[in-house]
């Protein structure tokens, strides 16, 4: 089952002459497993698009099919509903619940999903996944921003979903720090086989995407997939002609 289909979406802003195509005709497969970035300058459309396979919004004409299910109609309660359940989310600035634990953080994510088992357990290992595990009981502002995004990461992932959208991830973080927290993603994206999509201008992440979608006005300027993943950054990489008519 394809993780995500995006079909002929359109979504568009204002009416009249103030009317904005944030997005134009776009259609894309999403395969489970992805580790693909969406790029593109400020007001092509990248997060607009991210917002629609988050189930953040809704297109104005089109459709999304979410492990294959319509979610394009479904009122806000719905769509919170498939968030919380089958959606991870990973943001620039970490969003953690400062007066939580690291453990207590990842908890959350659990009890909105409603999750029936062991919460406290199934939080702590997945910190222990990404590397925290002496450092569950401290508070965020006890950490550094390195440790805060890993919290985020085990966050997204505790759930098991089938989607993770990373908005920007490596942005606060230093060099060596932001590196390190891909090569946990990337980690996690082959350990637990769930489809990792990024909004990011951060070369380091395009290095390491199997794919790479870029938008420019609303539209698909190109979609391209590595040949050959490579762990130093070498990258080739293939035009993917089925998308190129909507350049």
């Amino acid at each position: 089952m394809k993780i995500c289909e995006v079909e002929s979406v359109c979504k568009i802003y204002g009416r009249g002459a103030a009317e904005v195509r944030a997005l134009d005709d776009v259609s894309l497969v999403f395969e489970p497993g992805e580790f693909t970035v969406i790029s593109g300058p400020s007001g092509s459309g990248k997060t607009t698009l991210l917002n629609m396979v988050g189930c953040l919004d809704t297109p104005t004409s089109g459709r999304v099919v979410l492990e294959g299910k319509d979610v394009s109609t479904l009122g806000e309660r719905a769509l919170a509903h498939v968030r919380a359940k089958r959606i991870g989310f990973i943001f620039q600035s970490f969003n953690l619940v400062p007066v939580l634990s690291a453990l207590e953080n990842v908890e959350t994510a659990l009890h909105l999903a409603r999750f029936s088992g062991n919460r406290r357990k199934t939080a702590a290992e997945m910190l222990d996944a990404v590397g925290l595990r002496d450092q569950m009981r401290r508070r965020p502002t006890q950490l550094s921003g390195g440790q805060q995004q890993r919290i985020a990461v085990a966050r997204a992932l505790v759930k098991h979903p089938g989607l993770v959208i990373a908005d920007e991830p490596t942005a606060n973080l230093d060099s060596k720090t932001g590196t390190q927290i891909l090569d946990v993603m990337r980690q996690m994206n082959e350990s637990f086989g769930v489809t990792f999509l990024f909004s990011t201008h951060d070369p380091r992440v395009m290095e390491r995407a199997r794919r790479i979608v870029s938008l420019h006005d609303g539209r698909i300027a190109e979609d391209r997939t590595r040949e050959k993943p490579s762990a130093a950054g070498e990258v080739a990489l293939t035009s993917d002609a089925s998308n190129e008519s909507n350049a």
